[in-house]
């Protein structure tokens, strides 16, 4: 991996930018080079940075984001071009709440680190856009440890527990799925799609 994102991601962190926690960024690109996806999406850009990673890990992918704020978007593309990645990746700006949903693309690899509190209503979306063999890289599942059975969360985090543990109960009891959940830090679960079923999921229409 390019020492320069180490340093980045080191600067990131001193401003205060949500970075992925370094063990979880470690299992990402690790994940990512062992399954060589072509086509890459992720949910929360922020300024670029795992999206070069994964980018540099799988040479042959592109890369389509997403971002909710427009100057982390400008500076992720910035760092796309001084990473000579530009060309392999494309950032649609918006929520991904009215984005996920008209996604009509196929993804061999999805990573998603958005809003929390909308993982749950992301999931049939994105496991419908998963390439059958394809992966789901999701952190902060645990989320700070409130998840999990008998545990309780202020009431101001209530509704990302429920948001979680709604978006775990569905990863690990789909039989055409095959997740593991790791502890490490704020916890990153990892699925593989085995095959294709029939799902509920918003109508896509085509972005």
């Amino acid at each position: 991996m390019d020492e320069r994102i180490y340093a980045l991601r080191q600067d990131a962190r001193e401003r205060g930018e949500p970075v992925l926690r370094d063990k979880s960024f470690d299992l990402l690109i690790k994940t990512v080079t062992e399954h060589a996806p072509t086509t890459i999406l992720e949910i929360g850009v922020n300024e670029g940075l795992s999206g070069i990673a994964m980018l540099l890990a799988a040479t042959n992918s592109r890369l389509t984001g997403i971002e909710i704020d427009e100057d982390k978007a400008i500076k992720a593309r910035a760092n796309y071009r001084a990473f000579g990645v530009d060309k392999r990746a494309k950032i649609f700006l918006g929520n991904a709440s009215e984005i996920v949903p008209l996604l009509s693309g196929k993804y061999d690899f999805i990573f998603l680190d958005g809003p929390k509190g909308h993982y749950g209503e992301y999931c049939d979306n994105l496991i419908n856009a998963l390439n059958v063999g394809g992966v789901l890289f999701a952190d902060n599942v645990l989320y700070r440890g409130y998840v999990g059975k008998g545990k309780t969360a202020p009431h101001k985090h209530a509704t990302i527990k429920h948001s979680l543990e709604n978006f775990l109960d569905k990863i690990t009891n789909d039989e055409s799925l095959k997740t593991t959940v790791y502890e490490t830090e704020d916890g990153v679960s990892v699925t593989e799609k085995l095959y294709e079923k029939n799902r509920t999921f918003s109508a896509r229409r085509g972005l």
